[in-house]
């Protein structure tokens, strides 16, 4: 097992508390790596914003004060630009010392010496898993609106530590974080002007419809910059293409998460050609400025992560409040002459919108809590935590988590769980880094930053020659591979060793593949990462995944199985989820990758997943074989042994040994099961019919004596029998021992004689009512002996509790209705209450059951008569589709 390194801790945590201010250092929070170049870059700069010229003296007073505050402003208005003056109130010095640490910058014996600490989400709660953030240090939280499951958890973690927040927030409703966070005042700025209202307009059309020739002919003659805020990025890239079809003149783009932020460089820094068209999506466009946009057309649709027990479903909905308001802000007071369009299917009224408190998104990652909770040493409901967490889900996750031998007993992390959480991956990748062969490395630490072979690719994409039938991954892989052999070399970047590439090589080379450049360059990151947290050089050389490199990469996943595993399109559980569309696996045989959830149009969530496929025959060698105790089958009227071959939830295999003798390791377990089929009478021996007589009788004594008899049950008899059975070793045997049953000595007789004296019958209303007697059983555990009045549906309906005779025990009561079932109540009045009622409680609880959804006949993955038709993999091989062995 390898034991990697986190290099993004401080490697002096010590040292900072002898060299930083008692009033302790600036730590400022992140939501991504481009935020952390601009905010150390801002930190650099002296300028005179809307922020400061208005409300600089405010911003001191609250700075030096010593309590958390928030500020809420619109884009443009210098909130980022406003954390230099905060910072250098708190820590009383100029110029600031500034350090950054993120996936592409590590954390240096420098680092716990600076004033002001510049870290994403992700880095800053490995800050506080290790310690190394105290209770003196100040957190500022930049676009604290872009929730997170790792910013949110990061909010909760500094309240536990005790740390003062200092908050920066776009349009949102800020009453939330202002209770959440303890903060003594929200500074709310507006550089709206009246005057630059601009024209805000409904529209009930799709965004390509919309960008018309007449729109577009108007942007040309006015010389208009225009915004297109779209919810996809197959949206975005089709937008751009449109208007450049359409009108050549002007000058369109785009941008969204997949592509490197220098595509649109020339629109940041103002110099881009008026007029233009700039596509982007709702994600993308949050935190960037663009000069000289005056119109902004906005698609009034999203798609979102909802929580829905404990997981993430994907969900389209309409944009929020704040995302509207957010968008439209980019022009809407201020630009003269602004223009807003919205396309939505709802009706709008834009002048009433108000802000809204944020969307959170902790609540579907239980298992990242538990993993910090268990890192800290703590329970996830010691943690104040931004959102309720679902406490079944997060049961679930802990229990998987132990399971795996990443968190003990105790909570804890294990040694093992400590060497997993150090890597700066997600916990299966990881998992299968710590324990995978040096040669498997590459492959692996490329994964793990690929998202999915779906997001690195767009809609046309070329994979002749690379592309490895069953397998996503692999296939990502060998993308990366050709590309770095194409158009890359191993250089530096920020001082560190990393693959770097040749910017028109690599254009050239992913628009002919079809390969998103961003996808390429992350996974550059994250192999440097890694390769550094493990100490190994960066590999020179990338080769291909043959099928060599495929084995063993599938024998590595079948041993560890650290994802999550489907089998023909199904779930251990039970749960339908498709192999996604864009997969290069088939939907037949086991498929293990990242379950993800969507919700479809009929507004059900559903499942997908992609990954690499897995022959059934490495299931079976790493599946775990378990042997059950000696059974009794009555199909084949002997004792038989189970044995089931499980892997990771599911059962591929049952094999069942008819047993006809046993030695002595399997005999008392033998003699136990011939003993309890005996006491049920399913066994082949006489004793079963000769017994049976009297065994009943026994047992209607114990009812009739309100329990205080010996009842013969199932166990009692089973005593019995088993007693009579020592020595027996074959089922010849069994079957030729003679089997005794004394009933003077489980009841006296003067006891019988007395019990059976009872009345079977009592006379209401000249009829005779059969008498049934039973034993309940009080809260304390004591027997009680209760008889039943069998009653006429008629009579019951009519009769009054004194025409009742008295017995010597407490009275039930019940009904026959024939084939509708039988009703039974504990006195009259409840009694004669259930008939009055349309229906049966069996009628109700059956009507009101939950159904598992039928598997229609053309349902992909569902076996038919006539054999599967399912989707083969892309090679035409069907991996892994052999029929399961019972």
């Amino acid at each position: 097992m390898r034991t990697p390194t986190d290099r993004y801790l401080p490697p002096r945590p010590d040292a900072s508390s002898a060299v930083t201010p008692q009033r302790g250092r600036v730590v400022v929070l992140a939501p991504t790596r481009a935020a952390c170049e601009t905010i150390e870059l801002a930190l650099g700069l002296e300028l005179r914003t809307y922020l400061v010229e208005h409300h600089g003296e405010r911003l001191l007073e609250l700075a030096r004060g010593g309590q958390g505050f928030g500020i809420v402003a619109g884009t443009g208005t210098g909130k980022t630009l406003a954390i230099r003056p905060i910072a250098e109130a708190l820590v009383g010095r100029r110029p600031l010392r500034v350090a950054v640490v993120n996936r592409e910058r590590e954390a240096t014996a420098e680092t716990p010496l600076a004033d002001v600490v510049i870290v994403t989400t992700g880095i800053a709660r490995r800050w506080f898993q290790g310690g190394a953030i105290r209770r003196e240090d100040t957190l500022i939280v930049d676009e604290i609106h872009q929730t997170s499951a790792e910013l949110e958890l990061c909010l909760a973690l500094g309240k536990r530590v005790g740390c003062r927040f200092i908050w920066l927030s776009a349009t949102v409703d800020p009453a939330f974080y202002a209770r959440y966070l303890d903060s003594a005042d929200v500074l709310q700025v507006s550089s709206f002007d009246p005057k630059k209202a601009a024209q805000v307009e409904m529209e009930r059309r799709q965004p390509l419809s919309f960008l018309d020739e007449d729109f577009l002919r108007g942007v040309q003659q006015q010389g208009r910059g225009v915004g297109v805020f779209l919810p996809t990025r197959a949206g975005v890239e089709e937008a751009a293409a449109h208007v450049r079809a359409h009108a050549p003149e002007l000058h369109a783009a785009h941008y969204h998460g997949g592509e490197p932020l220098r595509a649109i460089r020339p629109f940041l820094e103002g110099t881009a050609p008026r007029p233009f068209v700039l596509a982007m999506t709702a994600a993308g466009q949050s935190a960037l400025n663009v000069p000289g946009l005056d119109t902004v057309v906005i698609d009034d649709m999203r798609f979102t992560n909802l929580v829905e027990r404990g997981r993430n479903v994907l969900t389209r909905v309409h944009l929020g409040n704040n995302e509207l308001l957010q968008m439209a802000g980019r022009v809407h007071g201020r630009v003269e002459g602004g223009r807003v369009f919205i396309l939505s299917d709802r009706p709008l009224h834009f002048a009433s919108l108000r802000p809204t408190a944020p969307e959170f998104q902790l609540a579907g990652e239980p298992e990242r809590v538990a993993l910090t909770a268990a890192a800290l040493g703590v329970r996830a409901d010691a943690l104040d935590l931004p959102v309720p967490l679902d406490r079944e889900a997060y049961r679930r996750a802990l229990a998987k988590l132990q399971a795996r031998n990443i968190v003990d007993a105790d909570g804890r992390l294990s040694d093992y769980g400590r060497a997993v959480e150090a890597l700066p991956v997600e916990r299966p990748w990881a998992e299968l880094i710590v324990n995978a062969e040096d040669a498997l490395l590459p492959v692996l630490a490329v994964c793990s930053s690929v998202e999915s072979l779906h997001r690195m690719t767009r809609e046309e994409r070329n994979l002749d020659g690379l592309l490895v039938p069953g397998s996503d991954h692999l296939t990502a892989y060998n993308l990366y591979a050709e590309a770095f052999r194409e158009a890359g070399t191993v250089g530096q970047a920020q001082g560190l060793p990393r693959h770097v590439f040749h910017a028109e090589k690599l254009a050239a080379w992913a628009e002919a593949r079809g390969v998103l450049v961003k996808a390429l360059e992350d996974a550059a990151l994250a192999m440097a990462s890694v390769y550094r947290s493990v100490g190994l050089a960066l590999p020179a050389r990338m080769p291909f995944a043959d099928p060599r490199v495929s084995r063993r990469f599938c024998d590595l996943l079948a041993r560890f199985m650290p994802f999550d595993l489907v089998i023909d399109e199904r779930t251990a559980w039970g749960e339908v989820a498709r192999v996604s569309k864009t997969s290069v696996c088939g939907n037949l045989g086991a498929v293990a990758g990242t379950l993800r959830y969507f919700a479809g149009r009929n507004g059900d969530s559903q499942a997908g997943i992609e990954g690499t496929q897995l022959p059934q025959s490495l299931l079976r060698r790493y599946a775990r074989r378990h042997s059950a105790a000696p059974v009794y089958d009555a199909r084949f009227r002997s004792v038989v042994l189970e044995t089931r071959g499980d892997y990771f939830g599911f059962e591929l295999e049952r094999e069942v040994e008819v047993l006809r003798a046993w030695g002595p390791e399997l005999a008392t377990a033998a003699r136990h099961a011939l003993a309890e089929a005996l006491a049920r009478g399913e066994a082949p021996h006489p004793a079963v019919d000769r017994h049976r007589v009297a065994i009943t009788e026994v047992r209607e004594l114990w009812r009739r004596s309100g329990g205080t008899t010996a009842p013969l049950g199932v166990p009692e008899l089973t005593a019995l029998y088993a007693a009579q059975l020592e020595g027996v070793d074959t089922l010849d045997e069994f079957k030729a021992r003679p089997l005794r049953l004394d009933l003077d000595a489980l009841v006296p007789p003067a006891t019988r004689l007395a019990l059976l004296a009872l009345p079977d019958a009592v006379e209401v209303r000249e009829q005779e009512v059969p008498l049934e007697y039973d034993v309940e059983v009080l809260s304390d555990g004591a027997p009680r002996g209760v008889v039943r009045l069998r009653l006429p549906e008629k009579l019951a309906r009519t009769l009054v509790e004194e025409e009742l005779p008295l017995l010597d025990r407490p009275r039930r009561f019940s009904v026959a209705r024939g084939r509708r079932g039988v009703l039974e109540a504990r006195s009259l009045l409840e009694l004669q209450e259930l008939l009055d009622r349309p229906w049966m409680p069996d009628e109700i609880a059956e009507a009101t059951r939950e159904r598992p959804r039928p598997r229609g006949d053309g349902e992909r993955g569902v076996p038919s008569r006539g054999g599967h038709h399912g989707k083969a993999p892309r090679s035409g091989r069907r991996l892994g589709g052999g029929r399961r062995r019972r």
